[in-house]
Order: structure tokens, then C-alpha cells, then sequence
């Protein structure tokens, strides 16, 4: 909880720079490579986090693993460096992404259904969601879940909207447990 609190306070204040220099989307390509580089290697996150490796040895480093980035970038990156908070580079990249997304007037959602859907089914379900969020871009992330048995399941951010069988099957249960009791 006060890794995800850290990592708001440094993702707005990059994206408060960012703002300023016109460079947001960039920027923000950036951080979710740096992420990826972050989850897809072991021996680097160690190098990042040992504490026995000098910052500055640190710093050498990331700039020879991720050698085109931005001076911003790379500049913010040294200061998590310094401050010793390299360890939050992944939730200030996921917290910045979340930012940018609604600095651009994105909202991704991920909507999962036990069957996929169509393009037809995708289209007008696109279409009622953006009706409710007039002004804002909405990017739908389909997935299959057969164990919802029927019905559609969507999460937005952090809030998950289950209008499945099995949702409503597991809601029918807890009710039943409870007055049993």
C-alpha cells in the first residue's frame, strides 16, 4: 500500500513534467518498456535493487540496458536512483499508465464472456459504453473466461462490474449461507 501511495506521487509529478514538455504518450512508452525490461529479468531487477551496488554503478547501467531514452526519463530514473526507490519502478510505470490513459481521455476496460464475442457484439457494446462516457475514448480488451458460464464480467481500473452466471450463481450462494446461519 505505501509502494502504490510512493509510486502516485512520483508518476504524477512525471507526468506533471511530462505535460510540460508536450511528451506524455512518449514518455509513457518508455516507462512500460522499462517495466517490461523490470518483470522480464531477474539479474536486472537485482542489479537495481542490490544494495551493494553504487548508484552511480546503477545508474551506468540502466542507461547500457535502455540506451535510447529521453534526458526526462533518464533523468527521473537517476533521482529514483538516488533517493533509493528503483524498486518502484514498476508500480510508478503501471500508476503512470493509469494517468497518462486518463490525461488522454482513454478508459481501458477489459470485458470477459464465457464465449467469444463478435465483431458485431463488440462493435455495439463499444458503442453503449462510450454513450455513457461521453468525451472519452473507450479501448475494450476481450477476453474469454469459460468459467463464467454465460453472462459478461467487465473491470474497470480497480471496479468490476459481474453480470455473469457464475457471479450471480456465487452471489445466490453467499445470500443462502448467510440466512442459513
Amino acid at each position: 500500500m505505501i509502494e502504490r501511495t510512493i509510486a502516485r506521487r512520483y508518476a504524477s509529478a512525471l507526468l506533471a513534467l511530462a505535460d510540460q514538455a508536450k511528451a506524455v504518450e512518449a514518455v509513457e512508452t518508455e516507462l512500460l518498456q522499462i517495466e517490461g525490461v523490470w518483470k522480464s529479468s531477474a539479474d536486472f531487477r537485482k542489479a537495481m535493487t542490490h544494495p551493494l551496488i553504487a548508484r552511480q554503478d546503477k545508474k551506468t547501467f540502466f542507461r547500457q540496458v535502455m540506451p535510447g531514452m529521453s534526458k526526462l526519463v533518464a533523468d527521473f530514473l537517476d533521482r529514483l536512483i538516488e533517493t533509493g526507490r528503483a524498486n518502484c519502478i514498476p508500480e510508478i510505470a503501471e500508476v503512470f499508465d493509469d494517468l497518462a490513459d486518463r490525461y488522454a481521455g482513454i478508459v481501458r476496460m477489459t470485458v470477459e464472456t464465457a464465449v467469444p464475442m463478435s465483431d458485431a457484439q463488440k462493435a455495439k457494446l463499444q458503442g453503449k459504453l462510450t454513450s455513457l462516457a461521453p468525451g472519452r475514448k473507450i479501448e475494450i480488451d476481450a477476453k474469454v473466461t469459460p468459467e463464467l458460464l454465460g453472462g459478461v464480467r467487465v473491470r474497470i481500473r480497480d471496479s468490476v462490474i459481474d453480470g455473469s452466471v457464475a457471479g450471480r450463481l456465487h452471489g445466490l450462494r453467499e445470500l443462502l449461507t448467510s440466512t442459513m446461519r
